[in-house]
C-alpha cells in the first residue's frame, strides 16, 4: 500500500515537472523553470524512498557483502550537488534578466502554478496520512519504523513547501498581470534558489559525511567510553570505527583488550551480549566486537580508551 501511495506522488511530480518546463520556457518564467529543477530534486529524494521499501528485502550477496545499503547516500549527494550546481546557474542568470528584464506571459505562470499547488498539496497529504498511520510493535520494530517515519515526515514538509513556493510563482503571476513588473520573476528566481540552496544543504553535508564513513551519530564519546569499559575486565578497546551507511543502520565496530587471558569463551559472549545490548539502545544496528588479549595492548593508537580513564 504504501509503495502504490508513493508511486502517485512520484506520478504527480513528474506532472509538475513536465508542465512547469514546458510553460516555463513558453512564458519566459526562470521562476517556474526553478521551481521545476527543484521538483526534479524532490522526485527523486521520493523515488529513493520508494527503492528503499523496495530493496529493504533484498538481501546481501557474496559479491554485494553489505547489499545496497549506500545507494540512498550516493543517490541523495548526487542529487543535491546537481541541484546546487543548478541554482547557482539559476542566481546568475537572474541577477543578468533583472538588469536586462524580457517580457513574460503571466497566465501560464498562473495557470501551472495553481496545477503544482494542487498536486504538491495531494502529494503533502498523502505522505501526512502515511506518516501517522505507521504503527509498529516490539522494540526492534519500533526502532525500525522511527527512522522511516522521519524520511516520510521529511518529504512531506518538502512537498507542503513546494506547494508554498507555487503559491509565490501564482502570486508573482498575477503581479506581472496586472502591472507588467517583470523584474518579479527573477527576485522570486533569486530567492527560490536561495532557499532552495538553505534547505538542501543538510542533506549535502550527511550524504558526503555518510559516504566518507565519519562519524554522524549523535552519541557523546563519554557515554561510549562507559558503555564499553564498564567492566573491570576491559582494560582498553582500540580501532573503533562508527559509520552510518544509510538513515536506518547505525554500524560500530571495535577491539577489547582483557585484563585476564584465561577467561572462558562462554565469559566472553556474556560480556559482549552486555556490551551490545547497550549499544543496541542507541540504535547501533550492525555491532562488531573482537575481544583480544592482554598482548594486544597498544602502545600509540588514534583510538584507545583505557578502563582506568572512564569513572564508572
Amino acid at each position: 500500500m504504501q509503495e502504490k501511495k508513493i508511486l502517485w506522488i512520484i506520478i504527480f511530480n513528474l506532472i509538475i515537472i513536465v508542465s512547469e518546463i514546458v510553460f516555463g520556457l513558453l512564458s519566459n518564467s526562470f521562476a517556474l523553470i526553478a521551481d521545476a529543477l527543484h521538483n526534479i530534486g524532490d522526485v527523486i529524494a521520493v523515488a529513493i524512498t520508494y527503492l528503499a521499501l523496495r530493496l529493504s528485502v533484498t538481501r546481501a550477496s557474496f559479491r554485494y557483502t553489505f547489499g545496497f545499503l549506500r545507494a540512498e547516500m550516493m543517490a541523495g549527494f548526487v542529487n543535491t550537488l546537481f541541484l546546487f550546481l543548478t541554482m547557482f546557474y539559476m542566481i546568475y542568470e537572474s541577477v543578468f534578466r533583472f538588469m536586462y528584464p524580457e517580457k513574460i506571459e503571466p497566465i501560464y505562470m498562473i495557470v501551472v502554478g495553481i496545477i503544482a499547488v494542487i498536486a504538491n498539496g495531494i502529494s503533502a497529504y498523502i505522505l501526512n496520512n502515511m506518516g501517522v498511520s505507521s504503527c509498529s510493535h516490539g522494540e526492534h520494530e519500533h526502532h525500525h519504523h522511527h527512522h522511516e517515519d522521519t524520511n516520510i515526515h521529511s518529504a512531506y514538509l518538502h512537498m507542503l513547501a513546494d506547494a508554498l513556493i507555487s503559491v509565490g510563482v501564482v502570486v508573482a503571476g498575477i503581479f506581472i498581470y496586472f502591472f507588467q513588473i517583470y523584474r518579479v520573476d527573477s527576485l522570486l528566481t533569486i530567492l527560490f534558489s536561495v532557499y532552495i540552496l538553505f534547505h538542501s544543504y543538510p542533506l549535502l553535508k550527511k550524504s558526503f559525511l555518510s559516504l566518507m564513513d565519519i562519524n554522524t551519530i549523535d552519541i557523546e564519546e563519554e557515554k561510549l567510553d562507559a558503555i564499553i569499559v564498564a567492566d573491570e575486565r576491559i582494560l582498553e578497546y582500540h580501532d573503533l570505527h562508527i559509520s552510518q551507511p544509510s538513515s536506518k543502520e547505525r554500524f560500530i565496530s571495535f577491539h577489547i583488550v582483557l585484563k585476564d587471558d584465561n577467561i572462558t569463551l562462554k565469559e566472553q559472549e556474556a560480556l559482549t551480549s552486555t556490551i551490545k545490548r547497550d549499544l543496541e539502545h542507541f540504535g547501533f544496528s550492525h555491532i562488531v566486537i573482537q575481544v583480544d588479549g592482554s598482548g594486544s595492548i597498544k602502545e600509540s593508537n588514534y583510538c584507545i580508551k583505557e578502563q582506568h580513564r572512564v569513572s564508572v
